[in-house]
């Protein structure tokens, strides 16, 4: 068999794998029992400036209509700060001098299914600040996993943002407004890695 042969057999072999390989890489994990970690800072501008309403509500961009399935997400653990995985980025926000971080929490969850936009309110994920209500949702889809905030800060005025969008696992996301935003990050929990629950 000559070396071209050789090398497109090879080719024939590796290729499945591969793609084989991808498609899980870019799929969620799935079953009820999945568990993800999720970490978020959130911060305010230490001046918001400008003549610009920027308290004016937003379209709630990525929800789209609620859909009756099931799959109710569940809290396994609420993390310490020892295992924060973002506290650099907290330390440099709060150096910039133009942000100031007013709350970081940590946790281990399942997902809700895709649509279903049921979260949990901060104060649920550890975080009780005056300022700050809301709710983050966590859904699986069949191909991606959606997190999603709809949280108010009040400061001047009452500042909202409010969206949902598909992520990457461990790639930090940024949610933003000018008056205030949130950091954070998803992270699959292997079932060997996932701590006791409290």
């Amino acid at each position: 068999m000559n070396r071209c042969k050789l090398w497109v057999l090879g080719l024939a072999l590796i290729l499945p794998g591969l793609a084989s390989t991808a498609s899980r890489a870019a799929q969620p994990q799935s079953g009820p029992s999945t568990l993800y970690g999720v970490e978020i800072i959130i911060f305010r501008a230490t001046n918001v400036g400008g003549a610009e309403d920027w308290s004016a509500m937003p379209s709630g961009r990525g929800f789209g209509s609620p859909a009756n399935r099931s799959g109710q997400p569940a809290i396994v653990k609420l993390l310490p700060a020892s295992d924060y995985r973002l506290s650099n980025i907290e330390g440099g926000l709060r150096s910039s001098g133009g942000w100031h971080p007013i709350a970081h929490a940590a946790w281990i969850q399942t997902a809700a299914n895709w649509g279903t936009h049921t979260g949990f309110s901060l104060a649920d994920v550890g975080i009780n600040v005056p300022e700050l209500s809301g709710t983050v949702y966590l859904e699986r889809a069949p191909v991606y996993i959606h997190l999603g905030f709809d949280v108010r800060y009040q400061g001047a005025a009452t500042y909202t943002i409010r969206e949902m969008r598909s992520v990457k696992y461990n790639d930090k996301q940024y949610f933003d407004h000018p008056a205030f935003g949130i950091i954070a990050q998803v992270t699959p929990i292997r079932h060997t890695d996932a701590p006791a629950p409290n």
